[in-house]
This record gives structure tokens, C-alpha cells and sequence, in this order.
């Protein structure tokens, strides 16, 4: 496929994943001037303790007269203003879905079916500033472990993965305040999302992200769920996302980073400006699949990302993010058919530029300036540039600290700030950090 020659005029690309196509826009859009509106500068002032903040340890949330505990690193709550939830003695399903029907007509242009469920906010550190760029990797490995665990709590005693839990281990969340915590065959699906930063819609900037566990199956994942079964039944089993990433591997040109067992990669339907996917390489259905290493390589993805975005702008990059992964009460079939996988999609075209749903985009269809290939090579770009500062990190000297040459010939030395900046993300050495009491 001539990629470069396609790119030269306006086209579509079809998305396989969600059966959507997306407008890729001619060259001389990006020309244009922007006389429009810019997002201000965001303050890189590092607050450890806000008091003023509901998400900070020790202090009172934000309803209800409760405190947090002084938590040290996660902390899992009930939502306070729950989007969904139930209330307690009145989980029954069935029971709202008759008096859904009596308040109801039959018509089918009036339809309507009640949502049941739970949301629960998942702060990342207890420091205010720590966003996941911030973290080191053990910071992010204990957040996969946390939705892991919440996960399998819920898994509908029905699922068959329910039998993958103890291979997982079972530890308890002592760090949630939700005592209520228990499977139901009435939950559907499991939803972890993250609005990272004010411009992509976060209302508390205390590091953190939510979960709603719901009745229903939503529309994305719904959709989704539905072309990998069409695509798996014409396929003689083989998996849609499987046989993407293989191809994605061959081609290379959308690959932004991969370690053994988690790629990222720009995907060639990409609506966001800089969205990318995190794949495993292998089927992996729901995070109790994950062996040890897998959640360490799937958190590792998650931080390289996210400080590669900081530095794509050399600013704090806001982003959304939603994992996808089995339903909670997904029969067998529906279990082959799911594949774990994680969306990115940051709201930014440019430092100070934020990429908006105009008229075109919510009456037509989505389309985007740049191409996913641009995408891929401006952040593989970043990553170099990201991999050079930790190796320039002026951090005290530490005994678990790698020091290497970097006279070394550009190849060589790639490999060896990779790896230097791996071992010293583990040990939380590899950014300096001026906080503020």
C-alpha cells in the first residue's frame, strides 16, 4: 500500500473496529491560519498537599461527611455523585425493568430500559501533583493491580473467568472504603476510564480515575464486541485486533513503541490527533489474564505513553483514556471473542490548540488534519528525546542508579538509554521533582 500517495488528497479510512469511517483531510487544511481560540498555559507547579482538595489524604470529601484516610499511595471509593449507582436493597433488576415497562408506552419510538450499577474513583498517589507521567513504574504497576482486583470482584459467578481469579491471587483492597463490594449476575460491564487534565474534562486534577460498573452493556464497547465476533466467525477464529496488530508489526509504520508483550500503536483509523491504542501481543481477554510480567509490561506501556505525550509538546498533555476488555458476565463464546485493549485519545492538535467536534464532524462525519503516520513518527520522536533527558537526569548518585556511555555509536546508544531509563523508572529514580510543601 502506497501510503504516501494516498496521503497527498483527501480520503476516507475505514475503522474495523467500530464499523465508522473517518474523513483524512487534503494537505492544505493544515495551512489554514487559526485566528481562533487557544488554550492557556498550564502551571507545572508541583503542590504535593492541597487542603482544599476532596481527593487528598485526610481530607473531607466533598459530601456526605466523610474524610479519606491518610492513604499512601492508591486509594478506591464510592463516587459521591455517581453517575449510576444503587442504592442498597434495591439491586434487583428485574424488579425496575417491570416498573420501566408500566411507566412506558409500547411505542417503539419511546424507548427506555433502567441502569443499575456502581462508580468508583481510583486516586493514583497520594500526592496532588503525581499524575502518571510523574510515577514510576511500580506507581503504575500497583493501579493495574488495583483494576485487576476490582475486576474480579465483580466478575458475574456465571463467567467462566471467575475460575482465572485465584491464578490472579484475591488480596483485599484495604485501601477501599466500600465494604459492599460483591458479584452480582445482574452487572454487565466493567468501565475504567480516565479524564486526564481540565481540557479533556477533569473536575479535580488530584490524579485519579473512574470506574462504573453497569447493568447494561454500553454502546462503544457494545459495538465493538459485535465486529469481533462477525470478524472472528468469517475468520476461522482468527481474532480481528490479532490479526491488526500482526499486520500493524509487519508494516511498522504506525508502531510508536512496543516492549515484549504491549505494542502502541497509532491506528490507521485514528480520529483523534495523537490517539493511539495499547495492544498486547498476545489474546488476552480481561486483565485476570495477565501474568505477572504482562501487568508490569502493560503498566510500563501505559507510563512510556504518557511521558511521551508530555514531551511531544514539552507540556502536561491531556488525554482521555478507557480500557476495553470481557464483559462481566460474558458467556464462553463471548469471552474468546473479547480482546484486551486500551484507547488514548488526547484532545490536542498543538500545544495551545485543541481539536474540537465541529459542524462537519457531528453531523457528517469525524475527520482529522494530520495522519496517524505523522502521529506515529512526531511521538516516536518524542520518545527519543524522552529516552536522551533521563539519561542526562542529575538525581543523586544511587547504587541502583546505571550510569552508561553516551559516546557510544546512535544505534547502541538508543538501546542502552532504553534500558537504562526501564531499570531506573523502577526504582523511581530516573525524573527529578521540585515539590512544593
Amino acid at each position: 500500500m502506497d501510503v504516501a500517495n494516498i496521503n497527498n488528497v483527501s480520503h476516507r479510512r475505514y475503522n474495523s473496529l467500530n464499523g465508522k469511517w473517518i474523513l483524512i483531510a487534503s494537505p492544505d487544511k493544515q495551512k489554514r491560519p487559526r485566528q481562533a481560540h487557544e488554550e492557556p498555559p498550564i502551571s507545572e507547579e508541583k503542590v504535593v498537599y492541597d487542603p482544599k482538595c476532596y481527593l487528598c489524604p485526610g481530607n473531607a470529601r466533598a459530601q456526605g461527611g466523610q474524610r479519606n484516610p491518610k492513604y499512601a499511595e492508591t486509594f478506591l471509593f464510592r463516587n459521591d455523585f455517581s453517575t449510576i449507582d444503587s442504592k442498597k436493597g434495591e439491586d434487583n433488576l428485574e424488579v425496575c425493568k417491570e416498573y420501566f415497562s408500566r411507566m412506558l408506552d409500547s411505542e417503539d419510538l419511546f424507548q427506555a430500559e433502567p441502569v443499575l450499577g456502581r462508580c468508583y474513583v481510583l486516586t493514583y498517589s497520594a500526592k496532588h501533583y503525581m499524575t502518571v507521567p510523574d510515577m514510576t513504574l511500580q506507581d503504575v504497576s500497583n493501579i493495574v493491580e488495583v483494576w485487576g482486583i476490582l475486576y474480579s470482584r465483580y466478575l458475574s459467578p456465571r463467567n467462566p473467568l471467575k475460575l482465572a481469579v485465584p491464578k490472579a491471587g484475591n488480596p483485599d483492597l484495604t485501601s477501599c472504603d466500600d465494604k459492599d463490594i460483591s458479584a452480582s449476575a445482574d452487572f454487565k460491564y466493567f468501565q475504567i476510564f480516565d479524564n486526564n487534565g481540565a481540557v479533556a474534562g477533569c473536575s479535580n486534577l488530584h490524579p485519579h480515575c473512574q470506574i462504573w460498573i453497569s447493568s447494561t452493556m454500553p454502546e462503544e464497547p457494545r459495538v465493538e464486541a459485535k465486529k469481533m465476533k462477525n470478524y472472528r466467525n468469517n475468520h476461522r477464529g482468527r481474532h480481528l485486533l490479532a490479526n491488526y496488530l500482526k499486520q500493524e508489526l509487519e508494516k511498522k509504520e504506525h508502531i510508536v513503541w512496543q516492549n515484549d508483550t504491549f505494542v502502541i500503536v497509532t491506528p490507521w483509523w485514528a480520529v483523534w490527533p495523537f490517539e493511539v491504542l495499547v495492544i498486547p501481543k498476545r489474546h488476552i481477554r480481561a486483565l485476570v489474564d495477565l501474568t505477572d510480567i504482562e501487568k508490569l509490561h502493560f503498566a510500563e506501556a501505559i507510563l512510556h505513553l504518557a511521558q511521551s505525550y508530555d514531551k511531544l509538546f514539552r507540556y502536561p498533555f491531556p488525554y482521555v483514556s478507557g480500557l476495553h476488555q470481557a464483559p462481566l458476565d460474558a458467556t464462553e463464546e463471548e469471552i474468546e471473542n473479547s480482546y484486551l485493549h486500551m484507547h488514548f485519545c488526547p484532545p490536542l492538535l498543538r500545544s495551545s490548540i485543541r481539536k474540537f467536534f465541529g459542524g462537519y464532524e457531528l453531523f457528517a462525519e469525524p475527520s482529522r488534519e494530520i495522519t496517524p503516520e505523522t502521529a506515529a513518527d512526531m511521538l516516536r520522536r518524542a520518545q527519543v528525546e524522552l529516552l536522551e533527558s533521563e539519561s542526562e537526569c542529575s538525581c543523586p548518585a544511587d547504587p541502583k542508579t546505571i550510569f552508561i556511555d553516551t559516546e557510544k555509536p546512535a544505534e547502541v546508544k538508543k538501546y542502552l538509554l532504553s534500558f537504562k531509563g526501564a531499570v531506573n523508572r523502577v526504582f523511581g529514580i530516573a525524573r527529578c521533582k521540585v515539590e512544593k510543601k
